[in-house]
Order: C-alpha cells, then structure tokens, then sequence
C-alpha cells in the first residue's frame, strides 16, 4: 500500500484528503497543519508522495518542499494551492506537480497514481 502524506492547515481538507485516499487504497503517512510540522513528521514517517499546500503558518509550503526535497530527494510533491502566482516557485523548489485550488477529488486522485507511477 503506497503511503501519501497531507501537508495543509484546513482541518476540513485534511479530514477530505484522508477519506478519499483511504477510500482508493492508499496509507496516510502523516498529517501537518504547516511547513515546520510536515519536515519534523517527514523525518519519522517518510512518504514517497506528499500533497502540499502553499500558505500555511510558520513555514510555506515551498520553504517545506526545498528542505524535504533536500533530504529526500526521491519524496515526489503535488502542490495544492489557490495561490497560482507560485506555481513557478513551487516547480522549482521541486514540486512533480501543480494543482490549483479549488480542485476536484478525482483531479487529485487522478494526479496521485499518475505521480505513483514513478515511486520506487
């Protein structure tokens, strides 16, 4: 079962995120309200996939991307956010993929075993 981790400080997404991947099969590995809260889970729990959102307190979800991307370079990111002005910054930190709020579940899902196909 392919672990996914939630990075996002909405309470109701995170409770969404998680039914919907355990709903198709996938192990949640983790949930973080923020930046800070997903590297330090990340160290524990590692997950091949994480969604991530952008704005979220005490560390964004490009600061996030780069320092867990630093260690785990093989961890593929989807970015989710409303915030579209970052999507630049967020490939270049090293997100595989970018998603703009407000998405569907099934845009999500379906972005999630495309990225699975790379995971080792």
């Amino acid at each position: 079962m392919l672990k996914v981790a939630i990075v996002d400080d909405e309470p109701d997404l995170q409770r969404l995120y998680t039914l919907a991947l355990s709903s198709k099969g996938y192990d949640i590995a983790f949930v973080a309200n923020d930046g800070t809260d997903a590297v330090e889970k990340e160290h524990s729990t590692p997950a091949p996939i994480i969604i991530m959102d952008h704005r979220m307190p005490t560390k964004n979800g490009v600061e996030a991307t780069k320092e867990i991307l630093s260690e785990r370079p093989d961890t593929k990111i989807i970015f989710v956010s409303a915030d579209d002005a970052v999507e630049k910054e967020a490939k270049e930190a090293g997100a595989v993929r970018f998603l703009k709020k407000p998405i569907s579940l099934k845009e999500l899902l379906h972005n999630i075993e495309e990225v699975a196909k790379d995971c080792k």
